[in-house]
């Protein structure tokens, strides 16, 4: 039965029940909560149904648990669309706009000339 590993250090309990109740997004608190319960032996079942997810979700939190600690319970990425701008192009928006602040649309209407990307 897959489990995490005995946590020995009451700070480290503390920790996850921190997490647990006044964690500043629903997945961590969420996260911190299926590692505390496993933590008291409940299976990935167990702890699935309680927490209403996935049975491979809840393994999933458990390995990154496993692998990173605390910081395996955030979120790595930050979802969405990727980005249509490089970081270099969105630079030279930023400076189009410096230079001409209430010609937005301009600034916009250049980028997309320069790089040959649409934006909507």
């Amino acid at each position: 039965m897959k489990s995490v590993t005995a946590i020995t250090d009451p700070a480290i309990i503390t920790t996850l029940q921190q997490a647990w109740r006044l964690g500043p997004t629903p997945y961590l608190r969420e996260r911190a909560h299926a590692v505390l319960l496993s933590h008291r032996g409940y299976s990935l079942d167990q702890i699935a149904d309680i927490l209403g997810a996935q049975y491979q979700t809840v393994s999933n939190w458990i390995d990154q648990w496993e692998d990173y600690g605390i910081t395996g319970l955030y979120k790595h990425h930050g979802g969405g669309a990727t980005a249509i701008f490089s970081t270099e192009e969105v630079e030279r928006f930023k400076e189009l706009v410096k230079d001409e602040p209430r010609r937005i649309r301009h600034a916009k209407a250049v980028l997309e000339e320069e790089t040959e990307k649409k934006l909507l």
